[in-house]
């Protein structure tokens, strides 16, 4: 229900997402904005288009399992449901994801919680 999460939305039931995200969790999802989608070269964008599984790759680096506030993140690694480490570190109230700053923190969601960040993750290569 957050316009600025739209582009977030739309990729992930294009790459077949919608109804994890919906499932039970609790989650906790760094979603990009759709300022930070933009930032993204459109050769990568249009190749994530045509490549449901890669988008999916992609998406899953954002969603950690298991709920995590603003509060409870320090300095470690999480594991995603794309099964890489993210980086997450905290600094007085500001919290990093990688190499992307939480914006918006602890929207609530029906099965956890919602940090909005200012980029996109690349997940590692495999």
């Amino acid at each position: 229900n957050t316009p600025s999460l739209s582009t977030f939305n739309t990729l992930a039931a294009q790459a077949g997402m919608a109804d994890i995200l919906k499932s039970g969790g609790p989650f906790t999802v760094f979603a990009p904005t759709n300022d930070a989608f933009k930032a993204v070269p459109a050769a990568t964008m249009a190749d994530l288009g045509k490549h449901p599984e890669k988008l999916k790759e992609v998406l899953s680096y954002h969603v950690v399992p298991g709920k995590l506030m603003a509060a409870d993140i320090k300095n470690s690694n999480a594991k995603t449901l794309n099964g890489a480490n993210l980086a997450l570190a905290k600094a007085g109230d500001f919290v990093i994801v990688e190499s992307a700053a939480v914006v918006v923190a602890d929207l609530g969601a029906t099965n956890g919680v919602v940090h909005t960040i200012d980029a996109v993750l690349m997940p590692p290569k495999k």
